[in-house]
């Protein structure tokens, strides 16, 4: 009597584990190319289980739109991310377009248009943060993950999805910890908290951190100047609100690596020694960290992770479009380096 062909028969011939070749043959998520191999190996093999159709359902195509509020200047920190997009949506045969939207050059209309045109199944918003333009996303009627998301309140009835890093937690974390180990009292937050949610959720941390340790804290102790008309990648410009601040700052936390590279450069300029006189923090682990002495404490941020959840959110909201909006955090680790390393010294 011939043997039965079972998935665990399939998975042998084609060294694979049972449980790829089971997701393969259900129609759940594998690359494209080992859901191609099961397929062919179980049709050779006479596979009795075999359902096409339910397969065929749960590889379903589907068009995505990448839309971005403003070209992605901070490239060390999108390209990771972006890619792991691309490779995602070319593993399930997805279609992947890109649009990058200018407020100033271009009404919203031709958003409009081109989403229309384009028949996109789903959206996905990249340094989307304005008020405006996100309401206007919402008003398309399309499902919508958002990576990061506006820092003002933004009210709707439509349902939507926001990934980002747990900004706010970490910085709570790494503050009392610092605090704790080199008993220090000003701490002073470098950035625009308005320009989005994953810096305000920075600045609450901080503050929060504050707060919980019984130290009083006042904005004027902190360089929060708009970023639209300031610029943090100047040393020069930051030089000259360090010197407005009332109190020499003991510790910055700093919205991102871009402006604590910037700062630290700032500090050189007062002849202010990191770490011996002052500690400096960045966020998103990116190569700016590492590209000068002293290399910048900072929190890594798994870009490539962060991208392909992106990707999966907005399927799920594709499938479930009346399912409850949510906010889905990424957990991130704190990279110790020599801007925050008094032991050093």
């Amino acid at each position: 009597m011939k043997k039965a062909v079972t998935i665990n028969s399939i998975a042998e011939q084609l060294n694979l584990s049972r449980n790829t070749v089971a997701k393969a043959l259900n129609g759940q998520y594998v690359p494209e190319k080992t859901r191609e191999l099961v397929l062919k190996k179980a049709q050779e093999m006479n596979y009795k289980s075999l359902n096409l159709n339910r397969i065929e359902i749960g590889n379903k195509k589907y068009r995505l739109l990448l839309i971005s509020g403003k070209p992605l200047n901070n490239m060390n920190y999108f390209i990771p991310l972006i890619k792991s997009i691309e490779n995602l949506c070319f593993d399930r045969n997805y279609e992947l377009f890109q649009y990058t939207y200018n407020s100033s050059k271009t009404p919203f209309k031709g958003v409009s248009d081109y989403v229309k045109e384009l028949n996109a199944d789903g959206i996905i918003a990249i340094e989307c943060f304005e008020k405006e333009l996100i309401e206007n996303l919402l008003n398309l009627g399309k499902p919508l993950c958002f990576n990061d998301f506006s820092a003002n309140n933004i009210e709707s009835d439509k349902n939507y999805d926001i990934i980002s890093a747990n900004d706010g937690q970490a910085v709570y974390n790494a503050v009392r910890s610092i605090q704790r180990k080199y008993k220090l009292s000003r701490f002073t937050f470098v950035g625009d908290f308005k320009h989005c949610l994953s810096f305000y959720e920075r600045y609450m941390g901080m503050l929060k951190a504050l707060m919980s340790v019984g130290l009083t804290h006042s904005k004027s102790e902190d360089i929060l100047c708009n970023d639209t008309i300031f610029n943090y990648g100047d040393p020069n410009s930051l030089k000259t609100e360090l010197l407005k601040l009332k109190y020499k700052p003991q510790c910055f936390i700093c919205c991102n690596d871009f402006v604590a590279r910037a700062l630290c450069t700032a500090l050189k300029l007062l002849n202010i020694k990191i770490p011996a006189e002052a500690l400096v923090v960045g966020f998103d682990n990116v190569a700016e960290a590492v590209a000068l002495t002293p290399t910048i404490t900072s929190f890594s941020v798994n870009k490539e992770f962060l991208g392909t959840e992106t990707v999966r959110t907005l399927i799920n909201r594709i499938e479930n479009p009346d399912a409850p909006s949510r906010i889905i955090t990424i957990a991130t680790a704190l990279i110790q380096r020599e801007s925050t390393n008094k032991s050093l010294l």
